[in-house]
This record gives structure tokens, C-alpha cells and sequence, in this order.
């Protein structure tokens, strides 16, 4: 839909009309009711591409595929589509980008109609949270499991990468960790992790404002989310940034619900908890500790600091030790979920 040229350019109006047929019957099911779709939106769901006026252009993609990341017997359809937007979101956080908008594309079989309704549902509620439209994407039949594409859209003057990281920088942690890996590990033991676990694997949060509240605080060298477990994204910004990392153990904040027996192994080697993980200049951190918990409800933890050096080590009572292990790699697992 074409509006009136504004300074001699044509201007486009977000809502595209769409056509009949099943699978636009599908795609007005997935979008859901007309919504506001932001002033950055010049062109929205319903024609070839959309359109967003952006300044300095964070972009992402997350793929979330039935049987890998999640079982239905875990999750519903419409958590594990909101569990997908969030998950993307997330490496905005990580750049310390604002989200402007998301993209998603699904394959479902040809008989799961009525999953797209429920896919839907968990896309719609999670980009309420975060506050942004669904602008397109695409939708598929497939013979095989359920895949959630999702694509993110953000924007940010100043992006924070893996690699400001320098020696005598802090390493420092948003939240608790271990939680999705202990929900993942009762379900494979065949029973029903409790509540806060299956929360934190369910329901995680993309720290995106405690990003730009930090940032704007200044101190900020590097920055990552732990999708891939602190040791394993520790090693990414250590690659990135040329320095060794050395954590402490005993530092690491464990999520309350694990048992003692192996909680300090989830915190460190667990994936998908989805908080941040920091670089931070020596002594900056520590005196606002107190009004970020204040202000997001969640902990500020140093956990190691960097030097000179490679990879990523353990500071024990003998001293340093390489932790050769790392996070969770898709390609280098023998088994999915």
C-alpha cells in the first residue's frame, strides 16, 4: 500500500492485504491480529521483504529444530517458539543492541495445521516482551521434525563485540547459571525437573536492557551471551580477543535448584542459560553491583579476570589449570536432545 510522497519519495504503509489460500490462511493464523508495528516499520508482514529504517544495523539468525533443542514431551509448540525469539534476541544483548524487529520462518508437516496457531502464539507473546513486530519470514511443509528460523533485527551506535577483552580486565556474569542444563539433564534421566529449573531452560530472558545499562556506565570491553556455556563462550572471547581467561570456580553463581552433586559442573559447562558473560575494566563493576540488582532483580558476579596468554584455565588451590573442555558443539555431540 502506497501512501502519499513525502519530500518527493513515496512513502509505504506497513500493512500489506494478503491473498486467499491455505497457506496465507496459515500466515494470518501465525501473525495474529493486526498490531502497531513501531516507526521503524515502513514496510511490514505481507509483501516480498520488509522494510525497517535503521541506523547502524545489528542483525542475527537462531535455528531451533525439534528434536535438537527441545522434545515435545519437554515443551509445548508455543514455548518453544517464544524459547526461539528469545534465544536470538539474546546475541542483541550480547552487542548491546536495541531490537527492532524479527523475522520467522517455520517448516511444519503438512497435517500440523493447528501448530502453526500454537508456534504462533509463543512467537507473538515473546515479541511483546521484547517489544518489537513480526515483520515476515516464511512458511514451509516439511516431512520432518518442526524448525524454527528466527531472525533479529537491531540497532546500536556502538556495538560491543568478543574482542576489547585486555589484560587485567574482570570477568563478570549477569544471573545464575546451570539451570537450563539441569532441566535438560532430569529429562534425559527420564524424570520432571522442578519448577525453576524447567523455567530457566523454558523461559529464558535476553539481557537486553542490563546490557545498555552497563554499557552506558562505561567499562565495558567485550561481551557475550553464555548460549554455549561459560567455559565454552569464555574460550570464544578468548580466541577473539587474544588473551587467556582464568575463572574461579567457587565464583561462579549456581542456579539454587541444582543438587550440590552437579551444579558446579551445569554453572560451568552448561549451555542456554542466556545470560551475559563480561569484560569489564578492573574495579568498574564492582561499586554498582548493588543498583543492578536493585534494578533488574538479578546478580552481578565476578568470576575471573584476564591476562596474558591463550585459552581458558581454572584458578584451584594447585594453581592454574587449562580447562581443555568446552561448551556444547552441535557438530561435535553424538546425540541430539
Amino acid at each position: 500500500m502506497t501512501v502519499p510522497a513525502e519530500n518527493g519519495v513515496p512513502k509505504v504503509g506497513p500493512s500489506v492485504r494478503m491473498g486467499s489460500g491455505v497457506e496465507f490462511d496459515l500466515i494470518r493464523r501465525l501473525l495474529g491480529p493486526p498490531t502497531d508495528l513501531g516507526p521503524a516499520v515502513v514496510v511490514g508482514p505481507g509483501d516480498d521483504a520488509a522494510v525497517v529504517d535503521l541506523r547502524r544495523a545489528v542483525l542475527s539468525t537462531d535455528l531451533t529444530i525439534e528434536g535438537v533443542h527441545f522434545r515435545r514431551t519437554w515443551l509445548t509448540f508455543a514455548e518453544a517458539a517464544s524459547r526461539a525469539v528469545v534465544a536470538a534476541a539474546s546475541d542483541l544483548a550480547a552487542m548491546a543492541a536495541s531490537p527492532v524487529a524479527i523475522l520467522v520462518s517455520l517448516a511444519v508437516a503438512p497435517d500440523q495445521s493447528d501448530t502453526v496457531g500454537e508456534l504462533g502464539e509463543g512467537i507473538r507473546s515473546a515479541a511483546r516482551l521484547l517489544g518489537v513486530p513480526l515483520v515476515g519470514g516464511d512458511l514451509t511443509a516439511s516431512p520432518g521434525p518442526v524448525v524454527i528460523n528466527v531472525t533479529v533485527l537491531g540497532e546500536t551506535e556502538a556495538p560491543v563485540t568478543r574482542s576489547g577483552a585486555t589484560p587485567g580486565d574482570e570477568i563478570w556474569v549477569t544471573g545464575v547459571l546451570g539451570g537450563s542444563a539441569g532441566a535438560v539433564s532430569a529429562w534425559r534421566e527420564g524424570s520432571e525437573p522442578d519448577a525453576e529449573l524447567r523455567e530457566a531452560f523454558v523461559v529464558p530472558k535476553a539481557r537486553i536492557e542490563e546490557a545498555r545499562w552497563l554499557v552506558e556506565r562505561g567499562g565495558v570491553r567485550a561481551m557475550i551471551d553464555l548460549s554455549d556455556g561459560l567455559v565454552g563462550d569464555a574460550g570464544h572471547l578468548a580466541a577473539a580477543s587474544g588473551v587467556r581467561i582464568v575463572l574461579d570456580p567457587q565464583a561462579v553463581p549456581v542456579h539454587p535448584g541444582l543438587t550440590k552433586k552437579h551444579a558446579s559442573r551445569l554453572a560451568m559447562f552448561g549451555g542456554e542459560d542466556y545470560e551475559l558473560c563480561i569484560v569489564g575494566e578492573a574495579g568498574v563493576f564492582q561499586p554498582i553491583v548493588g543498583s543492578f540488582k536493585e534494578r533488574f532483580g538479578a546478580e552481578l558476579t565476578r568470576v575471573g579476570y584476564v591476562e596474558e596468554g591463550d585459552g581458558v584455565h581454572a584458578r584451584t588451590d594447585e594453581g592454574l589449570t587449562r580447562i581443555v573442555a568446552g561448551g556444547f558443539d552441535h557438530f561435535a555431540s553424538s546425540s541430539s536432545c
